[in-house]
């Protein structure tokens, strides 16, 4: 008789730690989900300082070098290409997001009567590894987001 009442009792040890184990996973994966959402916000605000910076024509670095956001080390190193402050801005609002992860796009429209562009888009791609294994059963190995900033040309 005791030895079963022994057998049952190991078996809820087991059972509670299997469920603990679950409930802390869970709980990792939730913040680190949060913590993907609070970094779309920081895209927004760096997209957002990109375009600004060239609406208001803020020309810095080597003009006869390509745009830093189109090298692969432009926000690494954008003094060495043309439109560096663009860049400058871009990461001075990444707030703390590693910059090799993050590709960004410009598109220009149309110019206007003066002949500057009459809006300015950045796009931002952050590609961010998932470390929390419950979620990347869900999402993969990375979780991209993409941010996108429309400014009028000064």
């Amino acid at each position: 008789m005791l030895g079963h009442v022994g057998k049952q009792s190991g078996q809820s040890v087991i059972a509670i730690f299997l469920g603990l184990s679950l409930l802390f996973g869970a709980g990792v994966a939730t913040l680190q989900l949060a913590g993907l959402g609070l970094r779309s916000s920081k895209l927004q605000e760096a997209a957002m300082a990109g375009a600004t910076t060239l609406a208001h024509g803020l020309r810095v670095g080597d003009p006869n070098s390509e745009p830093c956001w189109q090298a692969a080390d432009g926000l690494l190193r954008p003094a060495a290409y043309s439109e560096a402050e663009t860049c400058r801005a871009v990461v001075a609002h990444l707030g703390g997001l590693n910059p090799e992860l993050a590709t960004v796009r410009v598109k220009e429209a149309l110019p206007n009567a003066e002949g500057r562009p009459s809006q300015y888009t950045v796009a931002i791609t952050y590609k961010d590894p998932v470390t929390s294994p419950l979620l990347r059963l869900l999402l993969g190995p990375t979780f991209t987001s993409t941010s996108e900033a429309t400014v009028a040309g000064q």
